[in-house]
Parts: structure tokens; C-alpha cells; sequence
């Protein structure tokens, strides 16, 4: 009994590591052109309303008028990675 423990132990020893296979891959979805053009029109927009806004209030400092156009960028960010 005590000689095929050890060769239990031996046959272990004797085999190579080896690493369990990668998890399969996801498949990676096509995006729809619309989507793009969404968003880089959205962030186009908020460059813009950003630039105009500097220009005609001229007494409301830059920081606030980024500041408000960066929480309505953050929301369309939302609204468009949870929703659309």
C-alpha cells in the first residue's frame, strides 16, 4: 500500500503545470454610425455653447460657465451610456 502512495505522488510531480483555458472571448459589437455622430455632436456642441457663452457673459468667470457646461456634458454621458 505504501508503494503506490508514492507512486500516486510521483505521478504528480511528473506532470506539468498547467494553466486552465482562457475564458472565450466576447464577441465585440458593431457600432452604429448614428452613435458616433451622436457623440462627437454632442461634444461639439459643448465646445461651442462653452465658446459662446464665454463670449456674451462677459462678467460670469470662465470657471462657472465651465463648470455648468461640464455637469450638462456629465448628464448627456449618462443619458447616453445607459440608455441609448
Amino acid at each position: 500500500m505504501a508503494k503506490k502512495h508514492r507512486n500516486d505522488k510521483e505521478e504528480a510531480k511528473a506532470q506539468p503545470f498547467q494553466p486552465p483555458p482562457p475564458p472565450p472571448a466576447r464577441e465585440e459589437e458593431d457600432v452604429p454610425a448614428s452613435r458616433i455622430w451622436v457623440f462627437w455632436g454632442a461634444v461639439a456642441l459643448t465646445v461651442i455653447t462653452a465658446r459662446v457663452l464665454d463670449h456674451f457673459l462677459v462678467n460670469v468667470h470662465e470657471s462657472i460657465i465651465e463648470r455648468w457646461i461640464m455637469v450638462a456634458f456629465a448628464l448627456f454621458l449618462v443619458v447616453f451610456l445607459k440608455f441609448l
